[in-house]
């Protein structure tokens, strides 16, 4: 009777728990960004404007430098084709590359920040205030 009487508590508590837990679709709920996302387009990284405050995210190392824009033209040196991207981190300097075409109505390319194997390993994320 008593493992009976076990059973039962244990699977009520259980059910109720269940109904607790529920899992967000993506892109709603809680993100690691402060409110802000990823800019992965020239254009998004060019409205960085002096005072501004952006976040690396280098994926090599897993750490996250959060930076002032120092001057206008910062945005620019982050978006510069075949520039470069020190990580404070981990000490690497990454590359900068633009791809894929504009689109219908945009101007804008892909901006991606690879390692020296060509691989995706830092992005940008513009802090919002």
């Amino acid at each position: 009777m008593k493992s009976m009487f076990k059973v039962l508590v244990v699977a009520a508590f259980a059910v109720g728990l269940a109904g607790t837990v529920s899992a967000e679709p993506p892109g709603k709920g809680t993100t690691i960004y402060l409110g802000s996302h990823k800019a992965g387009t020239q254009e998004e990284i060019q409205k960085l404007k002096k005072g501004d405050h952006y976040a690396l995210v280098c994926m090599e190392c897993e750490s996250v430098t959060v930076k002032e824009v120092a001057d206008d033209k910062e945005g620019e040196a982050l978006c510069h084709d075949g520039g470069t991207v020190h990580c404070d981190s981990c000490k690497k300097k990454f590359t900068i590359k633009h791809s894929g075409t504009p689109g219908k109505g945009t101007t804008s390319r892909k901006v991606t920040y690879v390692n020296a194997d060509g691989k995706p390993c830092m992005f940008v994320v513009p802090i919002k205030k």
